[in-house]
C-alpha cells in the first residue's frame, strides 16, 4: 500500500497497525445488529408510506 513499507521502518509499522485497526472496526460495524428501536421506527415509516400510497389512489 505504501512505497516505504518495510519491517524496519517504524512509521510503516504504525501505518500498518492503523490500517488493520480501521479494517477491524469497519468489519465490526458492518456486523452489528440494528437496534430494536430503529427497526420499529423503520416499520412505522413503512406503514405510514403504505397508508399514504393507499390513500392517494
Amino acid at each position: 500500500m505504501y512505497s516505504d513499507m518495510s519491517d524496519s521502518n517504524p512509521k510503516s509499522k504504525i501505518r500498518h497497525q492503523i490500517d488493520e485497526n480501521l479494517k477491524r472496526i469497519y468489519d465490526e460495524t458492518l456486523n452489528e445488529q440494528i437496534p430494536d428501536k430503529l427497526t420499529q421506527l423503520l416499520e412505522q415509516l413503512r406503514r405510514k408510506a403504505g397508508d399514504a400510497d393507499d390513500g392517494g389512489a
